[in-house]
């Protein structure tokens, strides 16, 4: 064909489309090796969706209830067939999660709204919005815990207020943790708050250290790292890296290891075993990221070897339902305005088991 040329292709064996989200694709190789790549090489893809992704009422389906023992005043034990969790009701916290007999949580989750910066970040109006809002300083403060156990599982709703210190703006937010006998959903309504108030987050999702994962297994885009304004070269598809493989060495410490349009993400130990699986169902541009690095290693190193010095034992998991895009705010335009998270209302779920 030459360019600008159309073509009808006569594509057999889609009489039945696989279950489950699939997709067609489409890749155009050179036929001939040339001066510059191999015969084989990929001048270009696409893909092509056949099926829905599974939404998260499906994913759950129907569940059961666990197995509940106050053991005080202020700690609930959860006990199902795959799980035991212990869940504190005075701090409305997530503070164990014990699979096969060992502890997996090294740090409880956390709803935050930072990422570490970029060199397009820090020059922009973004980055010292989020850094002059302190979004890297917001602290939890809870306010009510209730809990009530039914037929279908445990429900504890949290009503809690994060903010920044010294600064008046906050996001009011609710969790809906409901424990079953197969997994944890947990649902996150936030209201921002204030009279001066960020423009834009750098993410809002969930931050959390856990023992013992050597690997990420899942479905989105991949291999390499994307972001919502930097994903169009990686294919949506199956994965499995590891820790290390996830993480991009850039020669001053930034931001890294994103991997967006994830529709699940299974973190796995050493034998590949799960560990935990996380599912965002059908909402666009979910992402996850995985390091040994928290976000403020990454923002203190000026060089590599600073950050290297950093490195943990755990693993520190982003699990988040969106993101601030990267934008070339170094040598160019600053995040358009397509890819900016604004900041203000918003109401996400994740399933975990």
């Amino acid at each position: 064909m030459q360019p600008g040329e159309i073509a009808e292709l006569l594509i057999e064996g889609l009489s039945e489309i696989p279950s489950g989200e699939s997709y067609l694709e489409l890749n155009f190789t050179l036929l001939a090796s040339t001066n510059w790549a191999r015969a084989g090489h990929t001048l270009a893809f696409g893909q092509i969706p056949l099926s829905k992704p599974e939404t998260l009422a499906t994913l759950k389906g129907s569940p059961s209830a666990p197995a509940v023992k106050q053991l005080n005043p202020q700690m609930l034990e959860i006990t199902s067939s795959t799980a035991q969790w212990k869940f504190n009701v005075v701090h409305g916290t997530l503070i164990s999660w014990i699979q096969d007999g060992s502890e997996l949580i090294h740090t409880p989750p956390i709803l935050d709204f930072y990422r570490a910066q970029t060199d397009n970040d820090l020059p922009s109006v973004f980055g010292k919005d989020w850094t002059g809002y302190r979004l890297h300083q917001t602290q939890c403060h809870v306010r009510s815990i209730s809990w009530t156990q039914g037929p279908a599982g445990l429900v504890v709703v949290v009503s809690a207020r994060i903010a920044p210190p010294v600064l008046e703006w906050s996001v009011d937010c609710t969790f809906t943790y409901t424990f079953t006998d197969k997994h944890l959903s947990l649902k996150v309504k936030g209201k921002l708050c204030g009279d001066s108030v960020p423009s834009t987050f750098a993410r809002i999702g969930l931050t959390l250290g856990l023992n013992g994962v050597e690997r990420a297994s899942w479905f989105g885009r991949g291999p390499g790292e994307s972001y919502r304004d930097k994903k169009l070269s990686q294919k949506l598809g199956n994965y499995s890296l590891s820790v290390d493989e996830l993480f991009t060495d850039y020669e001053f410490p930034q931001e890294t290891a994103n991997r967006t349009d994830t529709r699940w993400v299974s973190l796995d130990g050493k034998d590949g075993k799960k560990l935990l699986k996380a599912s965002f169902g059908e909402l666009e541009e979910a992402s996850f990221t995985i390091l040994h690095y928290t976000a403020s290693d990454i923002d203190a190193a000026k060089h590599p070897y600073e950050l290297y010095k950093k490195k943990k034992d755990e693993t520190i998991v982003r699990l988040d339902w969106a993101h601030h895009g990267l934008g070339t705010g170094a040598c160019g335009p600053a995040t358009l305005p397509d890819y900016q998270l604004k900041a203000g209302d918003f109401e996400y779920e994740i399933l975990l088991e």
